[in-house]
């Protein structure tokens, strides 16, 4: 039996040209999943917004998706490079682009980000949002991304945490008791029970290791944060309805948004980290 995909990059293109719908959807809908991803967008056009660019300052979003970060930050008078390595993904962004009536601002790129098709130096700001998770080589993406950043540029990149509040709380997906599980799967798989789920699957990373992974590549992170609270589940069986999750998410996201040292700020679901090129 074939345990995992020969070519993992187009098992995760497969997915996202499968399931580009629901991830336009994602962004509108008043639930607590889309709630935090739009959360995760306005913090990162926040920061964005902090660098003080000038209009005529080169970004390149990488896994643009739906388009919905490029389109905002060409409606800011930006002009942006917009890539994915889905077509489907990318006929969305144009879309997007034209109904906002900023497709003159995108250029769209279909590529892979191990091997981005751009100068080195190119780019004042590069964004990733969501993009690292379904790398299969993350430290050779991380390094494409700083080599196409200028001196002084900065890396916008988030990372889905692994020490997330919500798999903290439920046995099931708990890290400490991966040793347990792994144990009672293997078991399981020689007994035939049980097999290993196919195609490449997203990959969670603690904190600690996305920052070796920036100063690995030759970044310096300048700030971080994590975004996203919930759903809380027990043995995988949710807690609570969509309206008492997101009012838990946004009094949690309150909290850890807070100056100062809080648990909180590192244990929501979503890791953003900004970087300069050193």
């Amino acid at each position: 039996m074939q345990k995992q995909c020969d070519n993992p990059q187009q098992s995760v293109n497969d997915y996202f040209e499968s399931s580009r719908v629901e991830w336009e959807r994602i962004y509108f809908e008043k639930k607590l999943l889309p709630t935090i991803y739009q959360d995760r967008h306005d913090a990162a056009l926040r920061w964005i917004s902090g660098l003080g660019l000038r209009l005529d300052a080169r970004i390149l979003e990488i896994g643009c998706g739906a388009g919905l970060l490029s389109v905002s930050l060409a409606r800011n008078g930006h002009t942006i490079d917009a890539m994915d390595s889905t077509a489907a993904m990318l006929n969305m962004t144009r879309k997007n682009a034209v109904d906002q009536g900023v497709q003159g601002r995108i250029r769209l790129h279909l590529a892979d980000v191990h091997a981005l098709p751009f100068a080195a130096e190119t780019f004042d700001v590069v964004v990733a949002l969501g993009v690292i998770p379904w790398r299969h080589t993350e430290h050779r993406a991380v390094r494409e991304m700083q080599r196409v950043l200028k001196r002084g540029g900065h890396l916008l990149v988030t990372a889905d945490n692994n020490a997330r509040l919500n798999r903290l709380l439920d046995p099931v997906s708990c890290p400490l008791l991966a040793p347990l599980r792994w144990t009672g799967k293997r078991l399981l798989q020689l007994c035939g029970s049980w097999s290993p789920s196919a195609g490449f699957q997203p990959k969670r990373h603690y904190p600690g290791e996305v920052h070796r992974l920036i100063h690995a590549c030759d970044l310096k992170k300048i700030k971080s944060c994590t975004i996203g609270f919930g759903p809380f589940t027990l043995f995988r069986r949710e807690l609570f309805s969509d309206s008492v999750g997101m009012a838990l998410h946004q009094r949690l996201q309150r909290r850890a948004s807070r100056e100062g040292f809080s648990i909180l700020r590192w244990i929501g679901s979503h890791h953003l980290v900004l970087a300069a090129k050193l």
